[in-house]
């Protein structure tokens, strides 16, 4: 029998480890694209400064990424038509109880105060967080000298909180790096001082419409709520305190709150990685490594300048409510971008956004347009419906011009987030069927104009489509299903030889079409033994077809796992034991893992092999908490692991991580 640990029940957890279970079962089910430490930082803000549950807008709830817009719409109709929630069951009532246990840490029932009485004001509270990391086998870039540094990777943040204000220091340094400061991130803000919206000095994010001209909160992307996927649901702007070392701004930004009227200003001179040894830059670089010589020369060597503003405008009136907005920003990289024609390093770009709703029809979209290389515009527009309670339908279009370029963009794309070179179209549904069952299902057509944009590739046009379908069914208090069922054709493009493998020479070789089909089966099975034990094992198989010149090539991969959650008091153990098999890395199963606070991992399994990890907790006191992990993979097909600077002399590469968590 299948053992899994996906959800749990209303009843027997308290919002605060629903909340926690929450995350990694909204990580697990969706398709990862951004920067889920940001995404944890924000959730964290939000437990420090509530959402006011009976005075937020549409904008402001889609923040709890568990809420789809079926949701959304739901809860915004009942409050105009019932008055005011008093209590977690009437939310229950309308969203589910467990989504309701989810959310539960991040909203409040208390009405806003404009002005607090002193003895209200709230003390100086605030966290600090540790982390060390380390190979049992060290990398061959150490032994030899080419990285420099040692064999750790630390990590500090610590982050400050009164009243209104806050504050966030960052520090990062990567395994091989001699700096031990090699990343250190500050960011000071404040909120809602009378038409202070938002502020920030130092490092922040934006995000305006549908992350087309900037969209630097942009989390998931095709996953089982297809409205989280396709909408973006971050504030437009936000404090920064990540150990991401790209995707940031770096100065200051205030939104304004000048009712009816929103406005955001921001400046920003930050320093980031670019490959530009030709006199211009091809390409920047966010890994973020900085161990060789060649990666220490990129580092920090282009300074991006930007100013612009946002000005957003809402409207009410009875069922129909709504904001239109128009953004402009200018950014300059000093040096002339190779994807501006290698002359300019400087353009503009423009937005125009809209999000109506009427009743429970939504409507959202955004344009943009970008001066340089061409003149080009990117749109996206999309409805969302509310079919039955608890039923959401979602249909999207977009079309992304090959001549669009935002070096900011956050795009709902199959390829790439910059908003260009794809057009698409997307539908989507979910629902629940009584207490017991949840479906979900999209299908997104794509097409590229250019496979590749470089003519001397394969500038020729493309298209494929995705298919995926959820099924969780909770077949008692204790045990949940989940199923998904993927299908997708795609091209990629790849020098090949016309005849086959090894039928000619490097030189006679030519780029042409590479035509993929995948398929994935997962199957889940959640039990919650009891309070403190509980129970997780999947099971999923991928097939692969890649139709060469020479002919077609079947990949088949499979990976199944066991994990036991156990939890008493103040200690915690989770572990997983693995066993995969796969063809060939095309056919890698990706898995997300559970790790130390605020340290999220998606692991690909390729080759064939088991892997273990432990994870142990313990809860100190309230206010402190200390955690490890130990991870390790045996693997049956090789003598070394990785390749180049990185490579392992082993067939088991292994870590431990060991952390404290600190609140006062």
């Amino acid at each position: 029998m299948a053992f899994t640990l996906l959800s749990a029940c209303f009843t027997t957890l308290s919002p605060s480890a629903a909340a926690e279970e929450g995350i990694g079962e909204l990580l697990d089910k969706e398709q990862i694209g951004g920067d889920l430490e940001q995404l944890q930082e924000n959730l964290d803000a939000l437990k420090a400064r509530k959402i006011r549950i009976n005075e937020a807008e549409p904008d402001a709830l889609r923040e709890l990424p568990w809420l789809n817009s079926g949701d959304i719409s739901s809860l915004v109709e009942a409050r105009r038509k019932k008055g005011a929630f008093v209590s977690l069951k009437e939310l229950g009532d309308i969203i589910g109880k467990e989504k309701t246990a989810r959310i539960a840490p991040y909203i409040t029932f208390a009405k806003k105060t404009r002005l607090p009485s002193p003895e209200k004001t709230k003390p100086l509270t605030g966290s600090f967080s540790s982390r060390v990391l380390w190979d049992t086998t060290p990398r061959d870039g150490l032994s030899d000298g080419r990285y420099p540094g040692d064999h750790f990777k630390l990590y500090n943040r610590l982050q400050l909180d009164y009243g209104n204000f806050q504050a966030s220091l960052v520090h990062d340094k990567d395994i091989g790096e001699p700096d031990v400061a090699d990343f250190v991130s500050l960011s000071i803000s404040a909120s809602d001082i009378g038409i202070v919206q938002q502020a920030v000095l130092g490092n922040y994010r934006l995000n305006f419409g549908q992350g087309l001209l900037v969209g630097q909160s942009r989390f998931m992307s095709k996953g089982s709520e297809p409205s989280n996927s396709v909408r973006i649901g971050s504030k437009r702007l936000s404090p920064f305190a990540s150990s991401s070392e790209y995707g940031f701004f770096q100065g200051a930004a205030a939104t304004l709150d000048l009712k009816p009227l929103e406005v955001t200003a921001f400046w920003s001179a930050n320093l980031v990685d670019a490959r530009n040894t030709t006199g211009k830059i091809t390409s920047f670089d966010e890994a973020g490594y900085h161990r060789t010589m060649r990666e220490r020369t990129r580092k920090d060597n282009v300074t991006e300048t930007l100013y612009g503003a946002s000005v957003r405008y809402r409207f009410a009136s009875g069922a129909v409510a709504g904001t239109a907005g128009a953004s402009w920003l200018r950014y300059d990289y000093g040096e002339p971008l190779e994807v501006l024609g290698s002359v300019d390093g400087s353009s503009s770009l423009g937005g125009l956004e809209c999000d109506l709703s009427i009743g429970r029809l939504g409507f959202f979209g955004e344009a943009a347009w970008s001066e340089k290389p061409n003149g080009s515009v990117s749109w996206i527009a999309g409805l969302d419906y509310q079919v039955l309670p608890k039923v959401n339908l979602l249909f999207a279009v977009r079309d992304y011009d090959p001549g669009y370029y935002s070096p900011f963009a956050g795009a709902f794309a199959e390829r790439g987030d910059n908003a260009s070179n794809e057009k698409g179209c997307y539908i989507g549904i979910e629902g629940t069927v009584g207490s017991t069952v949840s479906m979900g299902a999209y299908v997104d057509w794509f097409r590229f104009p250019k496979l590749d944009p470089d003519p001397k590739v394969y500038a020729y046009p493309s298209s494929g489509y995705d298919t995926r379908f959820f099924l969780a069914w909770k077949q008692s208090s204790m045990v949940t299903w989940n199923l998904q069922v993927q299908h997708k054709e795609k091209e990629d493009v790849l020098k090949q030889c016309p005849g086959g493998a090894g039928s000619c020479s490097s030189s006679e070789k030519k780029y042409a079409p590479l035509p993929m089909v995948t398929d994935r089966f997962r199957l889940d099975c959640d039990i919650d033994v009891s309070r403190r034990v509980h129970l997780r094992t999947r099971g999923e198989v991928k097939r692969v077809v890649e139709d060469f010149l020479a002919g077609d090539e079947t990949y088949y991969g499979w990976l199944l796992y066991q994990q036991a959650n156990f939890r008493t008091g103040r200690f915690g153990l989770k572990g997983r034991f693995t066993l995969f098999h796969t063809d060939d890395y095309d056919a890698a199963i990706y898995t997300y893992e559970d790790d130390l606070p605020l340290v999220f991992n998606s692991t690909a399994f390729s080759g064939r092999g088991k892997a273990l990890f432990l994870v142990a907790s313990w809860d100190v006191s309230k206010n402190m908490k200390l955690a490890g992990k130990f991870e390790t993979t045996w693997y049956d097909d090789r003598d070394v692991y990785s390749s180049d600077d990185d490579e392992r002399d082993t067939s088991a590469p292994g870590s431990f991580h060991l952390g404290c968590s600190l609140r006062f």
